[in-house]
């Protein structure tokens, strides 16, 4: 039984390097092949893209709060 937990594009950079980025279980992940050999695709979860957009998601202070911080 298998199951669809996400999907992957394959890029090439401009030094001909062959990369994947995509989305797994909805967390941003870059690939590539493994070292030993061409049969096994390693995924790393894209910390930069997490970090970028955990900083574009963060909700806007409120009024209320600052004048707390201030007393």
């Amino acid at each position: 039984m298998s199951f669809i937990i996400g999907k992957v594009t394959r890029k090439v950079s401009k030094q001909h390097n062959e990369y994947f980025v995509g989305k797994i279980c909805n967390l941003p992940v870059r690939g590539s092949w493994s070292k030993k050999g061409q049969d096994d695709l390693c995924l790393f979860l894209d910390n930069e893209k997490i970090n970028f957009l955990s900083k574009e998601n963060k909700p806007a202070p409120e009024a209320g709060v600052q004048e707390e911080e201030k007393q």
